[in-house]
């Protein structure tokens, strides 16, 4: 978490919510650098997220918008290469016990 985040408010929340939730897209167990990036992009969408509506620079939040594209960018990239490759459960249920028997609903649907 950045030192200045003040967990009792929205912002804070919010930011604990994106941190957890771009951690459990890469898998959870997180190297240093993938850390680093979780919490660059977490605090990024929270800071456009606090200037969402208000009199700022048009400048700022654009600059802000690219940054956070960029390392998303990045967080995604990383992602796909933590996903396991290969065939998911479901295809390997049905490769190894084949299809499951029909049941009594959905013969009464057909």
């Amino acid at each position: 978490m950045p030192r200045e985040a003040d967990l009792r408010t929205v912002f804070g929340r919010r930011l604990t919510l994106l941190i957890r939730a771009y951690s459990a897209e890469l898998g959870g167990n997180l190297a240093e650098a993938d850390k680093a990036l979780v919490r660059q992009v977490s605090s990024l969408q929270v800071r456009i997220e606090q200037l969402d509506g208000r009199e700022v620079a048009a400048d700022e939040i654009i600059r802000l918008s690219s940054e956070h594209r960029r390392l998303l960018t990045a967080l995604r990239s990383r992602a796909t290469k933590a996903k396991p490759a290969g065939p998911g459960l479901q295809d390997y249920i049905r490769e190894k016990y084949g299809e499951p028997a029909p049941t009594e609903e959905s013969e009464d649907a057909a």
